[in-house]
């Protein structure tokens, strides 16, 4: 006797694996009369399966589980505003809302995968842990980039629109040396503000110095870069940071080469975390739109859940750029040897 599986009943009635999925289930997401029909082509094939008895899962909320690697953990409160505004709208819609950090390389395998109605995946380096859950026919959507034609619905921050404004802003002071530094350049949210930055700059006839420093020592590489740029009368009066984070590292290193920001230099960074507004100077940055993100997310996914099959969807949200007092007009066309400090 052939193998009855939720793929041959799909093909049979004409319908996704994941509506066979849901209807088997019990779960929200298909009409009444498709879970019939795959409850009755279920029986009269022998599939076995709990629901094929006409036994809904009794009891619990469907569950909503957000997975999500331990080292992005580190971007603590971008992750925590995605979550924050997921986790509302989850429980809005009358889920219950999880969080499951992930150990990078996890062969990660889910339990209670029956109660599961939807997952979101913050990041992509998460990405390899969904495969179990778009197996078991669960809707998946992601807070990260798309890969080409990814068919999931996936929301991210508008990072080359959020480089453009910067490199504006930065230009309206009079800048006309200008750098962007990061740690991770092949990261795509950091790529993309790269992009725009350079781009826009590139609008106005301006080139961009593109200074890669080492996540393990920031400012001490940023210094030893900015010096040799100085040297050649090159040195950046306007400066992009990929994160606050990497901002803070750089105005450190400003500081140890004697320059002031933003009198020497002027600094934007990126997040607008806790301390970007209590740092001295207080940080321009642009500041990301975490908890409309993760709500966005959630609404896509419920769709999903509900029965919704159109194409896949790509949402960018745009950040706010917020001027505070690391920027000021330039005061020179770049910073020189001469007016480096000699800290070795």
């Amino acid at each position: 006797m052939k193998r009855v599986t939720l793929d041959s009943l799909a093909a049979e009635l004409g319908i996704s694996k994941y509506s066979v999925s849901r209807a088997l289930g019990g779960k929200r997401g298909v009409s009444e009369q498709t879970r019939k029909r795959v409850l009755d082509a279920a029986r009269a094939a022998g599939y076995e399966h709990a629901a094929v008895g006409s036994r809904r899962r009794a009891g619990g909320q469907d569950v909503i589980v957000l997975l999500i690697p331990h080292q992005d953990v580190a971007d603590v409160e971008f992750w925590m505003g995605i979550i924050a505004g997921a986790g509302r709208v989850a429980e809005d819609l009358g889920y219950k809302f999880v969080t499951r950090p992930l150990e990078l390389g996890d062969e990660h395998q889910p339990v209670g995968v029956e109660q599961i109605a939807g997952v979101i995946v913050a990041g992509s380096r998460a990405r390899p842990s969904m495969r179990p859950y778009l197996d078991a026919g669960v809707a998946v959507a992601m807070v990260t980039y798309p890969q080409p034609l990814e068919p999931l619905d996936i929301v991210g921050n508008a990072d080359d629109e959020g480089g453009i404004a910067v490199a504006r802003h930065l230009i309206e002071l009079g800048h006309r040396r200008l750098a962007f530094v990061t740690e991770a350049p092949d990261k795509p949210s950091f790529a993309a503000r790269s992009r725009g930055f350079t781009e826009a700059a590139a609008a106005e006839g301006l080139a961009v110095e593109q200074i890669v420093i080492d996540p393990e020592r920031p400012g001490a590489t940023f210094e030893r870069q900015y010096r040799e740029l100085a040297k050649r009368g090159e040195g950046p009066t306007g400066v992009f940071a990929s994160t606050d984070a990497v901002a803070f590292a750089v105005a450190w290193a400003l500081g140890r080469l004697g320059l002031h920001v933003p009198r020497d230099v002027s600094l934007v960074g990126f997040n607008d975390g806790y301390g970007s507004a209590r740092f001295v100077p207080r940080l321009t940055t642009l500041r990301a739109p975490t908890q409309e993100m993760g709500a966005a997310t959630m609404r896509f996914l419920h769709d999903r859940i509900e029965g919704d099959d159109g194409p896949p969807r790509r949402l960018r949200l745009a950040p706010t750029l917020v001027v505070r007092d690391s920027t000021a007009s330039a005061r020179s066309a770049g910073v020189s040897h001469e007016s480096v400090s000699a800290v070795a």
